[in-house]
């Protein structure tokens, strides 16, 4: 792990969104975390990757890794606001799995003293579920925002108008956005002196670029929704810089965990018994057809002992 914030300022080189279509003409072709810059001409340095949601799935994208800090970067630019149109956590819904799966997330809060006193900031909360899952245990100062949420609902950034926040949970946020040191300093505003900040994100260091047909990676490379995914060190190196203090990591997502059928590699089979695509996740869960499966009926007893750990958390306190 990162001692101190030791790495070059970053530097801005990203444009305009002069765009044909969804794909813009600049590409990422320098590290948002060292500055490394790669030659586009080079193809050997790519790994060509398939979107993993359903309406876009025959679309191709190139990522590649920095040689001096790991970062993944997505090389294409996008018009992101018509992927997210059809992004299937929008299907999801406060099953029990889900349930399952939070408590273990909330666990990970508690274990760092958030109790139903405290106030809870969900920063990119989607459709909300975890909000609606703390507020039904008992956590009523729990909130949610997420600036691609209509305005009517959690896009309402009045919410932030609660801050100062005892708790920020930023859980598959980061590698969503071009400008990470923008967004945690944005967070740090928010963030209560002595207060608490999980970082839940995929795991670059994890990350095996050779294998995109697997689901086990795919979808935590998920193209071309994740711009940069990071390294443990990196992460807690970000936190750094806005004079955060690393206090614990987690080295597995929230929802890969010991109950039967509830963990990574479960999921990612039972994703490849339909189309490959992240939707199936996302929908009711066909269990007839699944048990016809005799991996996912393997992973579902095994999955999290074999698991590729491929997610990770950093909680922090800010000092």
């Amino acid at each position: 792990m990162a001692e101190n914030c030791s790495y070059p300022t970053y530097k801005d080189n990203y444009v305009s969104l002069e765009h044909s279509l969804n794909i813009i003409s600049k590409k990422r072709i320098r590290c948002v975390i060292c500055d490394y810059q790669i030659d586009e001409n080079d193809e050997s340095i790519f790994s060509n990757f398939n979107c993993n949601v359903r309406a876009f799935k025959d679309e191709i994208f190139q990522v590649w890794r920095c040689p001096n800090c790991q970062t993944i970067h997505n090389l294409d630019i996008v018009e992101i606001a018509p992927y997210y149109e059809q992004y299937p956590i929008g299907n999801s819904r406060l099953t029990w799995v889900m349930r399952l799966c939070y408590g273990k997330l909330s666990r990970q809060l508690s274990k760092h003293g958030f109790s139903k006193t405290h106030s809870l900031l969900d920063y990119g909360c989607a459709n909300g579920l975890f909000v609606q899952y703390l507020q039904q245990q008992g956590f009523t100062k729990s909130y949610g925002y997420d600036p691609y949420a209509s305005k009517d609902g959690f896009g309402n950034d009045t919410i932030l108008e609660q801050a100062p926040f005892d708790y920020i949970l930023l859980q598959d946020v980061i590698e969503h956005v071009e400008d990470p040191r923008e967004l945690l300093s944005t967070l740090d505003n928010l963030l209560a002196p002595g207060g608490y900040i999980l970082i839940g994100t995929p795991n670059a260091a994890k990350l095996d670029l050779t294998k995109s047909n697997l689901s086990d990676f795919y979808n935590s490379v998920h193209v071309p929704y994740h711009f940069h995914i990071y390294t443990p060190e990196v992460l807690e190196y970000l936190g750094n810089c806005q004079n955060w203090e690393a206090v614990d990591f987690f080295e597995r997502a929230y929802h890969d965990t010991p109950w039967l059928g509830v963990n990574a590699r479960a999921w990612n089979e039972y994703q490849r018994l339909f189309d490959g695509c992240l939707d199936a996740i996302h929908e009711p869960i066909k269990l007839r057809k699944a048990l016809t499966s005799y991996k996912i009926i393997f992973y579902g007893f095994l999955g999290y002992w074999l698991s590729y750990q491929t997610e990770m958390s950093i909680m922090f306190r800010k000092t």
